[in-house]
């Protein structure tokens, strides 16, 4: 049964902490270079008991073949492929001629084809479900398995030659059907254990298709109908195309679905190697989502990091640690991202005692009205207030704050905020404008012009020479 990542419910897990009884997705352990002669190579730990953790296998991430057949039809347009298909179908087509360089050039196309859909089965097989490159190693270098891979039909006709000899057309036939079912088994023998003697033994490639099961059918099911897909488009389609047209589009869609046919084999060795014992290794496991994903992960900074620990803590009903963790990550620098001094703030409100409450009260106000957030700024404030009822945080802050307060239609809190600035701060430059705006407040909305022109008043007398002081004239003239 396939687990889940303890956080991530809806991804599978790649890792098991045997000490914390926990599976855990690439996104929830912490990966280590382990440094010095072994530079490059990568510890996986698990982010609570810092122990190392145990890949669970290949099989527990990776879906069935018979659930991923859109992916494929689309691995041959990922853009080595493509590219190999492309200059290979040109090249046939330009160099389509009678005679002995037809031949040869035929020759090159599909003895590379072969080689990089060896490759490609290959990669696959070990659990790289991305596109081999496109190099002098993986296009020209060692054509044994080519060689091999030919080797299987010739040895499947000189069968074939038997057969028909000694048991005639119905024996013949008889046995071009259970060659051809499996050939697939022969192909992936030759890529496990890679012998040609063994991967045409019957004793071999008849278990092999015996412990793979019914998967085995339902591959050979796709093997079939993808094997007679490019003379189906041939008769329907090609043959009304203009000649070079004709070999341009029958090569490509015949190596299109060759890649095809390659990627599903080698998937389902990947898929069925515990059955068949062929080993795959973690480090050799590679699919576009898990390196998008790692390599997302490199890239993060230590805070993002750090947010992820909490939150695992956090699930984990591990308020205190969650908090020890953030205060010991964060006693030399500080906290400087929003987020992560919203989960602080949160947790000193659940467990912290108020003294940190209200100190980091004030940073954390400051980071979230720098960024904008009314709601959570005036939330923060009223909660550390409610607290302790001197807390004031930065003058320009407060202000802020004070002008959210009337926004959101707590009138006489902010007033308090701004009459909290003026006495905690009052040589800042902006108490004179946070009288008139508690003056206003008094006016338009708490209906109170009596108590509105005392402010402005005073505010003329004491500050007569300040900015403000043309719009708090023009104000009280429309007071009356």
């Amino acid at each position: 049964m396939k687990q889940f990542c303890q956080y991530h419910p809806t991804k599978p897990a790649h890792w098991y902490c045997e000490k914390c009884n926990k599976a855990l997705c690439p996104q929830c352990v912490d990966t280590r270079d382990m440094g010095g002669y072994r530079q490059g190579e990568k510890l996986h730990m698990c982010p609570n008991c810092n122990q190392q953790v145990q890949w669970l296998g290949v099989a527990n991430i990776i879906d069935p073949f018979w659930k991923r057949i859109s992916d494929f039809f689309i691995y041959p347009f990922s853009q080595r492929p493509l590219i190999l298909m492309l200059g290979l179908s040109v090249l046939s087509a330009l160099l389509l001629r009678p005679g002995l360089l037809g031949v040869l050039c035929q020759i090159v196309v599909w003895g590379i084809t072969f080689k990089y859909a060896y490759a490609i089965l290959q990669a696959t097989a070990s659990g790289d479900l991305t596109a081999p490159k496109l190099n002098s190693h993986t296009l020209s270098e060692n054509f044994a398995p080519v060689v091999k891979q030919v080797g299987i039909y010739v040895a499947i006709a000189a069968a074939a030659g038997v057969v028909f000899a000694r048991l005639g057309i119905a024996g013949g036939a008889i046995f071009l059907v259970l060659t051809t079912l499996f050939l697939p088994a022969m192909i992936i023998l030759l890529v496990t254990t890679e012998s040609l003697i063994q991967a045409i033994n019957p004793m071999m490639f008849v278990t092999l298709a015996f412990r793979i099961g019914w998967g085995y059918l339902l591959m050979y099911l796709f093997y079939s109908i993808l094997g007679g897909a490019p003379a189906l488009l041939g008769r329907h389609v090609i043959q009304y195309l203009p000649p070079i047209l004709q070999v341009f589009l029958f090569t490509l869609v015949k190596i299109y679905y060759t890649f095809i046919v390659y990627h599903l084999m080698g998937y389902v060795i990947l898929q069925y190697h515990e059955d068949i014992g062929y080993e795959v290794n973690f480090d050799d496991f590679k699919d576009e989502e898990t390196e998008t994903l790692q390599a997302a992960l490199e890239a993060e900074d230590s805070e993002i990091r750090l947010q992820r620990r909490v939150n695992q803590l956090i699930k984990d009903g591990d308020h205190d640690g969650a908090r020890d963790l953030i205060e010991n990550e964060t006693a030399e620098d500080g906290i400087s991202d929003p987020v992560l001094s919203d989960r602080y703030f949160t947790l000193l409100k659940m467990t912290g005692p108020t003294e940190k409450l209200i100190e980091h009260g004030r940073r954390h106000l400051d980071l979230i009205a720098q960024g904008g957030q009314k709601e959570a700024a005036v939330a923060a404030y009223l909660e550390c207030l409610a607290r302790d009822p001197g807390f004031a945080p930065e003058a320009g802050t407060l202000f802020k704050i004070g002008g959210w307060l009337n926004e959101s239609g707590k009138r006489k809190e902010a007033i308090g905020a701004f009459n909290r600035l003026t006495k905690v701060y009052p040589e800042d430059p902006l108490v004179p404008k946070a009288y008139f705006r508690a003056a206003q407040i008094f006016n338009d909305n708490l209906l109170n012009p009596e108590k509105a022109k005392k402010i402005l008043n005073g505010l003329l007398k004491k500050y007569p020479d300040h900015d403000i002081i043309p719009f708090v004239e023009r104000y009280l003239g429309q007071m009356g």
